[in-house]
């Protein structure tokens, strides 16, 4: 409908971004989204702890992270995988 509307109104070029735009809208996110780095926050929030205790674990229960210039980042994937393996619930060394 849109197509047959825009056609007789708008130039083409203004017809194809209009529907390129209608179109992405309407589509779901990108995988990459879903696929980006936490931060320690986001971190924190997400296994419902205090961004202290994310820093404590990166030392002392080798909480899998990787440093960014001065900035930690984490990979959901690794982080789930690694409470999984029960690392998270021992005892601090």
């Amino acid at each position: 409908m849109l197509k047959h509307w825009t056609a007789r109104v708008l130039p083409d070029a203004v017809c194809c971004m209009l529907i390129y735009w209608t179109n992405a809208m309407n589509s779901p996110p990108t995988s990459q989204v879903h696929d980006r780095w936490l931060s320690v926050d986001e971190l924190a929030d997400y296994l419902g702890i205090k961004r202290d205790t994310v820093y404590k674990w990166i030392t002392r229960r080798t909480m899998p992270a990787h440093k960014v210039g001065r900035l930690w980042k984490f990979r959901k994937e690794e982080i789930d995988a690694w409470v999984r393996s029960g690392a998270a619930s021992e005892p601090d060394k």
